[in-house]
């Protein structure tokens, strides 16, 4: 695997540079299409250009609220090669929780998928800085008759536009991508991640589980979220693998996607590896073409798991935030319900209450600081208390309770923060309650976690 230059440690750039190697190899498969390492850059510049169009320049943001479709693709990496910073936004979001995150990321578009153009529709008079709304109509969909205020224009004009490289100067510090994630005691806060951050992520995956340029690798996960991002898409371009993207999770397709898709790695966060285990067994489950499982958290036995379904299975842990500072060596063999040691570049300590290291074995919050700059977060967007909050005695406070053994191994035991975690995705209790509480016949609402012990996540009960 390349190791690129600081400088060239820009999506656009990586883009650009496997585009000249590797012009012809499959980049992305959907169940309808594949494209290749130079049609993905070609398509990445019409958009790029197309933003270009529309009085959009570096700094400026730019909200999209998609579901997992090749345009979503080339918005995240047109975006991201003129320095237009991408805001991807969870599509489940609606009402005063999606008018909050456009608001506060200071968007000047949004790019929605015609599904969610009503949600868009209901806010655009309280949308403070939004000039254009661009439409998606999936292919083979009727367009949507949606009476907008704010100006209108369809995606399908962005293939138009030259495929000719934007020149913009991108800097590795430069922002990439706001990524909002839970609050806790407030709304959600916009996680600003630099392009050399987004470069650290990716290539910590791609090196640590060791993607090879043979591999496809599959993932369910929403593209709106870091773990199809920077957990599989930017480490497979790192590795020059190829990437193998379905709708949504599907019990009932996962593996008929992975045997159709030749897929060798797959990606498993949350709930998809308790239900994937928990299925009916079939004589022919070790008869698929994975031969590595990459999953939060691991199933328990993890080796029953490796032998049923005839691959190996590692882990890790991580934020948005901070990246992923532990790995399991590939070397080595895991412990039981590990998420891994620690990586080079991070210093992580496990402390009390007041900040004291705790001895091994003791539980305490894991604390993070990075050796090198912008491998983690440049901090939550507009919210500078909060950062400063996050970062007490110059560590990042993770929220999370673990403890390690002797053996440097790490353990994650709980959460800290008051966050509840669905599908995958931690939810502010504090913003399920926000809305709950605007209900003329709701005084007032608790929201918490109730937990499912198949699935290993919450359900949210409100009371």
């Amino acid at each position: 695997m390349i190791d690129y230059a600081k400088s060239d440690r820009t999506i656009g750039k990586i883009l650009s540079d496997k585009a000249k190697r590797i012009p012809d190899k499959i980049f992305f498969t959907t169940h309808t299409a594949q494209v290749t390492y130079g049609e993905v850059d070609r398509m990445a510049n019409r958009f790029a250009n197309a933003f270009l169009s529309l009085g959009l320049q570096k700094g400026d943001k730019v909200s999209t609220l998609l579901n997992n479709c090749l345009e979503h693709i080339y918005c995240w990496f047109g975006l991201g090669k003129i320095g237009v910073v991408d805001v991807p936004l969870n599509t489940a979001y609606k009402g005063q929780i999606l008018e909050y995150m456009i608001n506060n990321s200071d968007s000047d578009a949004i790019v929605v998928d015609q599904e969610y153009l009503e949600r868009i529709q209901f806010l655009q008079a309280g949308l403070k800085r939004i000039k254009k709304v661009i439409v998606y109509t999936p292919p083979g969909a009727a367009p949507v008759d949606v009476s907008m205020q704010l100006p209108t224009m369809n995606i399908a004009e962005f293939f138009s536009f030259p495929d000719t490289a934007p020149e913009c100067d991108i800097h590795y510090s430069d922002l990439a991508t706001i990524i909002y994630t839970s609050g806790t005691t407030g709304p959600s806060k916009g996680v600003m991640m630099s392009h050399a951050q987004c470069y650290a992520f990716s290539e910590q995956v791609a090196k640590n589980i060791g993607i090879r340029p043979d591999d496809v690798d599959y993932t369910c996960l929403p593209l709106f979220h870091v773990n199809a991002r920077c957990m599989c898409t930017y480490p497979c371009m790192l590795a020059e693998a190829g990437v193998a993207v379905a709708p949504r999770f599907s019990l009932s397709r996962f593996w008929e996607d992975i045997r159709q898709f030749k897929a060798t790695i797959f990606n498993g966060l949350g709930a998809i590896t308790p239900i994937i285990a928990s299925s009916t067994p079939q004589p022919n489950d070790a008869d698929n073409p994975i031969r590595l499982a990459f999953v939060v958290p691991l199933p328990e036995p993890y080796e029953d798991f490796e032998k049923r379904f005839g691959l190996k299975v590692t882990t890790t842990y991580g934020m948005t935030e901070i990246s992923l500072p532990t790995f399991p060596p590939l070397e080595e063999k895991m412990p039981q319900k590990t998420c891994g040691k620690c990586i080079d570049g991070y210093d992580l300590r496990i402390v009390d209450e007041y900040d004291e290291e705790l001895p091994v074995g003791q539980i305490g919050e894991l604390i993070v600081r990075d050796k090198q700059p912008y491998t983690m977060l440049s901090g939550y967007y507009n919210m500078p208390e909060k950062t400063l909050e996050a970062y007490r005695n110059l560590w990042y406070h993770t929220g999370d309770a673990m403890y390690k053994d002797e053996n440097g191994w790490h353990y994650f035991v709980d959460r800290i923060k008051d966050a509840i975690r669905r599908r995958g995705e931690n939810i502010s209790s504090f913003e399920v309650e926000s809305v709950v509480n605007t209900h003329p016949a709701v005084l007032e609402s608790a929201a918490f976690a109730v937990k499912d012990p198949v699935l290993t996540e919450d359900e949210v009960m409100i009371t």
